[in-house]
């Protein structure tokens, strides 16, 4: 079951969706002293981010770690740890420690071992997984029909990350070479939040809560397992 949050505007929803996950990292915190918060790149998440980064929580013992990335340097512009680091990692939130993907390695295959021992050190259960989807159906970088895919969609997959190969399309832009959370790495969270913001994103999602391939839209694994609450939170 997905429970969905849908507000009028965007400026409810990121005041609300700030306020929620403020209040379930400090649970986090008082229950285990430490915690881990993945996050998403994109613009979407971007405001959530902000608002965030001014609250008072123990960032000292938050550690933030990608979702996804793409497979370029940091410096690049379509880099996701470029993004976590304008947009969360400032203000109070600039203390929290942060773990990236992209590793020194030529290729998100010879690179995920090194990204693997560094995502199994994280505190676990995850607290939050913040996730969105593209129009193609797709979450964190789990691609329709990508190369890859298969693997990090299987039960039997216990890593937690895997090297994904997109096909390019106008969602995936010119860099396809990503690494991603499994879907066994993202059942390692307490909540899996997906954020989407305009109509067209709500009807997608309406589509991918129908019957249908997983490779079509690979979200629709996040929607139909039963081990983590999954959360829409949308406005126009």
């Amino acid at each position: 079951m997905v429970k969905e949050f849908l507000y009028e505007d965007r400026a409810g929803l990121f005041a609300a969706l700030a306020s929620d996950c403020q209040a379930h990292l400090a649970k986090a915190l008082a229950d285990r002293g430490a915690t881990t918060f993945m996050v998403s790149g994109g613009s979407t998440p971007a405001p959530l981010f902000e608002a965030l980064s001014l609250s008072d929580l123990d960032w000292n013992n938050i550690n933030v770690a990608l979702v996804d990335e793409r497979w370029v340097d940091k410096e690049h512009s379509a880099s996701n740890e470029a993004l976590i680091y304008r947009s969360l990692l400032i203000n109070n939130a600039a203390k929290a420690p942060f773990t990236g993907m992209k590793t020194a390695a030529k290729s998100a295959a010879e690179g995920c071992a090194e990204t693997e021992s560094l995502y199994q050190a994280l505190p676990k259960p995850f607290a939050i997984s913040i996730l969105g989807m593209g129009n193609d159906g797709h979450t964190a970088s789990l691609f329709p029909h990508a190369n890859g895919l298969a693997e990090a969609l299987s039960e039997d997959n216990q890593q937690l990350t895997a090297p994904i190969a997109a096909k390019q399309s106008d969602v995936t832009g010119p860099n396809t070479e990503r690494l991603t959370l499994t879907l066994n790495g993202l059942l390692q969270s307490e909540r899996l939040i997906i954020l989407l913001t305009g109509e067209e994103k709500l009807a997608v999602f309406r589509k991918a809560m129908t019957e249908g391939p997983v490779e079509d839209m690979p979200v629709r694994a996040v929607l139909r397992q039963n081990k983590v609450p999954v959360e829409l939170y949308w406005a126009p």
